[in-house]
């Protein structure tokens, strides 16, 4: 209520009211203290102990199962039909999950540790990996209001990502629907950031997001070139898991 009472913004009420509903939807904390825990988990063992492979892969299994929530809590997600509801989640879920998952590794500081660039380039199987994730780093600077902003915007996503698979595309069958709801979505990003910040600032976080986004997709393309199983099949165990909940739910 403090908030609408100095409120000098151009957002509506039904605005601030979808604001709360995504901080609700996704709670960003769950991801942090996990981050947080598995650190001091590490730091607590010998040096030669610290962030193997293993637990580490473990460790973004569970970081991007959070990401969940943002499908199965989101009032708009779940007003789709089952067939738009299926076809996002196939498309979006891996960069939505890659960056939910990022973005808690830079909000604790787990990339400061030198040594988390090279168990990420021995467990994706490629050297350049270590070069992605710096660059992603470089333009996530967003608060955690900005951070479901810009999830909500990519799980309603219907771009086409430069990645392959042998499964024919299949046509959305509300497009207009799911238009209007991204449409809804970065017009609300786009008018928080100017009430929280200004204009410059808005167009920097915008640009920083598509660049990033750009940078996810590239670690997804790499995943799938270089066939990095348990990246694959994690991210299709979680699309699995939410088509079943939503289906219960119905």
């Amino acid at each position: 209520m403090n908030l609408l009472q100095s409120d000098q913004s151009t957002l509506t009420v039904d605005q601030w009211n979808l604001i709360s509903n995504l901080s609700h939807c996704y709670d960003e904390h769950t991801g942090f203290s996990r981050c947080e825990r598995y650190i001091r988990e590490q730091n607590n063992l010998p040096l030669k102990l610290r962030f193997k492979c293993s637990s580490m892969i473990e460790f973004m299994q569970l970081s991007v199962s959070d990401a969940q929530l943002l499908y199965q809590h989101n009032g708009d997600f779940l007003s789709l039909s089952t067939n738009d509801r299926s076809i996002l989640l196939q498309n979006t879920f891996s960069h939505v999950g890659s960056l939910a998952m990022n973005l808690a590794v830079y909000k604790v500081g787990l990339a400061d540790y030198p040594i988390y660039y090279d168990v990420i380039e021995s467990i994706s199987h490629w050297r350049g990996a270590a070069h992605v994730c710096r660059r992603f780093e470089r333009l996530v600077n967003f608060d955690v209001t900005i951070v479901k902003l810009f999830l909500a915007i990519l799980s309603f996503s219907t771009m086409s990502y430069t990645n392959y698979s042998n499964t024919p595309p299949v046509n959305l069958s509300n497009i207009k629907q799911i238009l209007h709801i991204q449409n809804e979505y970065i017009e609300l990003a786009w008018r928080y950031l100017l009430y929280k910040y200004n204009y410059e600032w808005a167009v920097k976080c915008f640009s920083n997001f598509i660049r990033a986004i750009f940078a996810v997709n590239v670690a997804i393309v790499i995943a799938q070139e270089f066939q990095i199983q348990w990246a694959t099949e994690t991210f299709d165990s979680f699309v699995q898991q939410i088509e079943q909940t939503l289906t219960l739910n119905d």
